[in-house]
Parts: structure tokens; sequence; C-alpha cells
């Protein structure tokens, strides 16, 4: 299932929410990799919105492989005149004139599905995109560049303590599925090092599981395969007792929480997670059942083991402290969560 989402009203008044200073874009050159991307549609669309509401003279700039799937996914918004495309891949060198301001960059497959059909695929994305774009921020004056990460790089974690980002548990390496945090992992010393030497400022976030319109129903995690089962009336088969523990966080959340660190986080990754969503797997299954009044889907447990290369771990949820005396807090609860992302399908 194939879907072509515009932002809505109430998604981008979330991230405004946020206490953002949006004059920092003043006069600036912007750049969104990954920018059709579930993350990067939002960032972009902010920004746009911004630009013409604060009169901000802004020229946006967005990285995606495809002019099509750019056209499918922000329409006329592409006509805007403050608005600019580069179409290639993130592997190679990024191509562009002119100074690039801030960058924020969430080009890289992050499916678990990525991690099982094309693990080589998957490790080099994140490797040489995220290469290119510090050659490319430290060769065109950027100030700042922004990174999303993942909880994944924390490795295992058998604490019941929350991760504080000074945390790091022990990461299997030998085995496919390492593709993604080890590469998460390296991208992060990445920043660290081209900040050490060249003086390159960057901030980033670590997320856990986020969501909202414009997932994709067919990346193997866990609640876009619930997802597709209500939306498709078909019964929710568990192949586990169910009992791991997620934490989910609304993609508008999240961006609010990304637009707030660039402007005020430190040199940096920050923990970023509404842990007042956190649910069991087999609660989020019959939760995502009854979102539907007119479906029957019910939720059925098999003997069999999962396949699919899930996150290796029962519990593992991330302090917030840092991000949250920034002034960043979570609005959006499970159940409007889940409810307008199978909505947005309908």
């Amino acid at each position: 299932m194939r879907l072509s989402y515009k932002m809505e009203k109430r998604d981008l008044d979330i991230i405004c929410s946020n206490p953002i200073n949006w004059f920092l874009y003043q006069d600036t050159t912007v750049l969104v990799t990954g920018a059709t991307g579930r993350l990067g549609r939002y960032i972009f669309e902010t920004l746009a919105a911004m630009d013409v509401q604060n009169n901000l003279n802004m020229k946006i700039l967005g990285l995606a492989r495809s002019e099509i799937r750019a056209r499918d996914v922000f329409g006329d918004l592409l006509d805007l005149p403050n608005v600019q495309f580069l179409y290639q891949d993130v592997n190679s060198a990024i191509e562009y004139e002119g100074t690039v301001d801030y960058i924020f960059h969430t080009a890289g497959p992050a499916a678990p599905m990525d991690f099982k059909e094309a693990p080589v695929e998957t490790l080099w994305a994140h490797v040489n995109g995220t290469h290119n774009v510090l050659e490319f921020g430290r060769t065109h004056g950027t100030k700042r560049v922004f990174y999303v990460s993942t909880v994944e790089t924390y490795g295992e974690w058998k604490s019941n303590d929350q991760i504080r980002e000074e945390d790091m548990g022990i990461m299997r390496h030998l085995n496919p599925r390492a593709c993604y945090p080890e590469a998460k992992r390296l991208c992060e010393t990445m920043l660290e090092t081209y900040k050490a030497e060249y003086g390159l400022s960057y901030c980033g976030v670590r997320l856990c599981h986020t969501l909202g319109p414009g997932v994709s129903l067919t990346d193997g995690r866990a609640f876009a395969e619930f997802m597709s089962c209500v939306l498709h009336n078909e019964d929710i088969v568990l192949n586990s007792d169910g009992s791991a523990m997620r934490t989910y966080t609304y993609v508008a959340d999240a961006v609010g929480a990304m637009f707030l660190l660039m402007q005020k986080g430190e040199d940096t990754l920050y923990n970023v997670a509404a842990n007042e969503n956190l649910i069991s797997i087999r609660d989020l299954a019959q939760l995502m059942t009854e979102l539907l009044p007119d479906r029957d889907s019910k939720v059925v447990f098999s003997k069999e083991a999962s396949q699919l290369p899930y996150l290796p771990f029962k519990l593992a949820i991330m302090d917030t402290a840092k991000v949250r005396e920034l002034g960043w807090e979570p609005e959006v609860d499970l159940e409007h969560m889940f409810k307008w992302t199978l909505e947005s399908f309908l």
C-alpha cells in the first residue's frame, strides 16, 4: 500500500508548539537529505511553511534519489521559488555550488527488512552518506550538521535502568543485522572527529520507534505489520509472548525535538522518546485491533519464532531528561498516534 501524504496542519502545530526560534534560519540555505523519507519530509515541509509564515528569505534544498518520488510526496511545493531539489544518491559526493548554512541529515535505510535483504547496502548508505555530508559541510561553510541516530547504538541492554546518553552496551558485530547499529556508531564518531579536526558543529538525536502518517507498512517492524493486518482486516499473529516493551513517539513530536536541538543543543547526541507511550508488543497489538471499529481483526499467538530481525532486547527505555530540560515535551499519546496513522491510509 503506497501513500502520498501531505503534512496536516495539526502536525505542524505540534512541531511549532516547541520553543523554537525560527529566525535562526533567516537569510540562510538549509539542506535536508532523505527529504522524501518519513522524517525528512516533515522537516522539509516545516521549513517551507515557516519560511512563508515568518518571511525568512530561506533557501531550502532537498536531496533525494527520485524526482518522481519527490513530486509524489511534495506536489506543488516543489514549484516554490525558495525550494530546490538535488536528485542523487547520498552515496555520491553532493553536487551544489554555494554556501549551505545548516544540514539536516536523515538519509539512510532504517527498516528491518533492509537489514535482512540488503545489509551491505544498508551499511554503506549510512557510512558513505554521512562521510559525504560532512565533507560537503566542511567545504561549503556549514554552521551545523544535524544527525538522526538510533537507540540501537546502545547495543544490548540488560538493565531495567533507563539508558543515559553516556551509556553503552555490548554490540555483537559478527552478524548481518549489525550493519545498521555499527554503521550508526561509526557515523556518530565521524561527527565528533569532524568537530575535533575541522571545527564543524553538530547535534543529533537517538530515536526509538517513531511513526506517523507516511510510514511504510512493509518495512518489517512489528507495529507496521500490525497496522497492515488491521487495514486488510486480517488477524495479527504474534510469534512470541509479546512481553517485550517499547516506547513510541509521534513523528511531529520527534521533529519538534530536532528543530529545538538544532537551535539549543550542545555538540552531542540526545535521547528523544515519548516514554509516556510505553507498551508491550502484546498490548499494542490488542490496541490496534480496537482503533478501527469496522474491522474484526483479532490477536492470535503462533508457536513459530519470527524470522524478522527485530530489536534484540526486551526492554530499552531511554532517559530523556537532557532534551526535556531544553523545553521539549511530547504531546501525542499512543491512541491518537496510531489512530491518525491508520486513518492516513483510508
